[in-house]
């Protein structure tokens, strides 16, 4: 399948939300990607940015999204602002 067109890359990347970080906090993705947001704390987080947010996700809880644009998406979760992510669609 061809990358960088929007089409689905049925991919499926995990990030897990551990010691109020978010790890990995860097990602780069071809589009169609699913980013699987896992929370291992034992308090809830978000996973929000400009266009999207998650609410909050409690201790062993999810948060799945697919990214289909380009570009690059900052986040952060809401009651700690000092954990912050980016990811990179391209």
């Amino acid at each position: 399948m061809e990358q960088g067109n929007g089409n689905p890359t049925n991919e499926t990347v995990r990030v897990s939300i551990e010691n109020f970080s978010f790890q990995s906090s860097a990602l780069t993705i071809s589009p169609g990607t699913t980013v699987i947001w896992t929370n291992n704390d034992s308090v809830g987080h978000t996973v929000t940015s400009s266009t999207f947010d998650s609410g909050i996700i409690p201790p062993g809880g999810t948060y799945t999204r697919t990214f289909t644009q380009t570009g690059n998406t900052n986040y952060h979760c809401t009651p700690h602002p000092h954990m912050t992510g980016t990811i990179n669609v391209n």
